[in-house]
């Protein structure tokens, strides 16, 4: 345990150091947890993060307050390519967990005489026990200095059993389709209901012009089919434009038999 300065409350707050390992973690877990032990697999929704995000007048990016259905509260990100990737991980059925800036690293190598420190941008945990840590730059960003980040932090990652990715961003497509959806993520009374009627009514499987011809001009059933899209309830190609042509794949609602 050493204790160091918290970028995301300018006060001192423990931070655990691993300095046997190649690569040295740092992490915020808060005044009141006094170790925290890999052997362990400690609780990673303990972590808080280890850094604000700041902008500057010639930033290329902006701070964004994202809302997660996941945890509850908001994830204070760097930028809106990182809301791109939060928009898509939220809605996954096997996430349980998410938390921005979770650690940074001291990398085993140098940059200008000092040791290469690194923060990555996200941390997703999942139902098979999964931790992942990503990285989010464009592609046309990615230069050496990040693709070395990349690498130690892949193997770094692999040397306590976590796992690593890099996103570079979704299609226009798809980005345009998921900030649609990630408007109806918050469940409504009727969705259930609604869900239900859809799956009975079409089978199974249908398109859009389905749906808004069984919808009575509420919208009740339209907003239901998009809730079901953004949640994994149907599946719907958000790789291409959605029309009333699109076609749909209704998952059998739960509380219904077979």
């Amino acid at each position: 345990m050493d204790e160091s300065i918290s970028h995301a409350r300018n006060r001192p707050a423990p931070v655990v150091l691993c300095p046997d390992m190649a690569t040295e973690w740092l992490f915020d877990v808060g005044a009141d947890l006094a170790v925290w032990s890999w052997q362990d697999r400690p609780d990673v929704t303990r972590l808080q993060r280890t850094r604000t995000p700041k902008v500057k007048a010639r930033s290329g990016h902006v701070p964004v307050y994202a809302f997660s259905v996941t945890t509850g509260n908001h994830l204070h990100l760097e930028s809106g390519l990182e809301h791109d990737l939060v928009r898509e991980l939220d809605r996954r059925r096997d996430l349980t967990w998410l938390v921005a800036q979770p650690c940074r690293l001291r990398l085993p190598a140098k940059r200008r005489g000092r040791r290469l420190e690194h923060t990555p941008d996200l941390l997703s945990v999942h139902e098979d026990g999964t931790v992942r840590l990503w990285d989010v730059r464009p592609a046309r960003r990615q230069d050496e200095d990040f693709r070395l980040q990349v690498r130690l932090t892949a193997e770094a990652c692999a040397e306590v059993g976590w796992s690593h990715e890099v996103f570079a961003g979704w299609s226009r497509i798809r980005r345009v389709n998921l900030m649609w959806i990630h408007g109806f993520r918050r469940p409504m009374p009727w969705y259930s209901s609604s869900l239900r009627l859809l799956h009975e009514y079409l089978e199974g499987r249908g398109t859009v012009a389905d749906v808004l011809e069984l919808d009575a001009g509420g919208g009740h059933v339209v907003s239901a089919m998009w809730h079901g899209i953004w949640s994994e309830q149907i599946d719907c190609d958000l790789d291409s434009p959605i029309t009333r042509a699109t076609a749909l794949v209704l998952h059998q609602p739960e509380g219904v038999p077979a």
